[in-house]
């Protein structure tokens, strides 16, 4: 049958590993499936000038997930759950395991109803495929200063990955700077509300950093100075969309614009 804009598959759609040999994939490695990842509305067109092929990411599935790759906090790897005949299950991604598939092949496969996934992780997964692109690089002269901060983040931050949303930054200026001038920094530990004892840990993250500060600059004073304007806990109901627009996302995981040595990209 020739591609139709009544297709059942959708972004979020599962293909089955039984179906691999199908779509010609042998000897795929720690992997248990694979997921469309391209739009409902490129997925639909039946233009296949337009849009000849469907993005899968393959996938395996966890017996339990990592709260440092939730969310969309890592970059590389996201952790998601779908139901699984009304289970919850926990899938790995990797964001480079990633293949195009012509839909010609796809059109007389189904994708396999058993699984689901709802509206929120559906947000997560788009927001978690759209960072790959968007992320944002801080300048290096900042970065070689807050070396040690950056580090004492992570520890928190794995540590305590389940309850917290992200840590998001702003800083000014924008630009390198030179050692002699000093950058504007401001912190906000945005967590999530799920359980009561998320806010405390939240604000315990906040005071160590602050009353941390300073040493950790010492560690690296030879690169310059930053002066810490702010360092909060914020629920992710008192983030707004503005202080969204106003601060960039650190990653767990992360590069610079310079890749040796390897510092944050936001």
């Amino acid at each position: 049958m020739p591609w139709s804009r009544n297709t059942t598959w959708r972004q979020g759609s599962v293909l089955a590993q039984k179906d691999f040999q199908a779509v010609g994939w042998t000897g795929v490695p720690d992997t248990d499936l694979a997921i469309a990842i391209s739009h409902d509305c490129d997925i639909a067109n039946d233009n296949l000038d337009v849009e000849p092929a469907v993005e899968f990411i393959f996938a395996r599935i966890l017996e339990q997930h990592n709260g440092n790759s939730t969310h969309g906090k890592n970059p590389r790897t996201l952790h998601i759950d779908y139901k699984h005949d009304g289970q919850i299950v926990f899938f790995e991604l990797l964001a480079s395991k990633r293949l195009i598939l012509p839909k010609n092949m796809l059109e007389n496969l189904q994708p396999d109803e058993t699984y689901k996934l709802n509206t929120h992780f559906g947000q997560i997964l788009q927001s978690w495929l759209a960072a790959r692109y968007r992320r944002h690089a801080l300048p290096n002269s900042l970065v070689d200063r807050l070396r040690a901060v950056f580090k004492h983040i992570d520890d928190k931050g794995k540590k305590n990955s389940a309850g917290i949303l992200s840590f998001r930054l702003s800083y000014d200026p924008e630009d390198e700077l030179p050692p002699e001038e000093p950058y504007e920094l401001s912190i906000s530990i945005v967590y999530i509300l799920d359980k009561a004892e998320y806010g405390e840990m939240a604000v315990n993250i906040a005071s160590s950093l602050k009353k941390e500060f300073p040493n950790l600059l010492e560690k690296t004073k030879d690169s310059g100075t930053v002066d810490l304007r702010k360092c909060e806990a914020v629920s992710e109901m008192e983030f707004t969309v503005r202080d969204m627009r106003d601060t960039v996302e650190y990653h767990l995981e992360h590069l610079s614009y310079r890749t040796e040595p390897s510092g944050p990209v936001i």
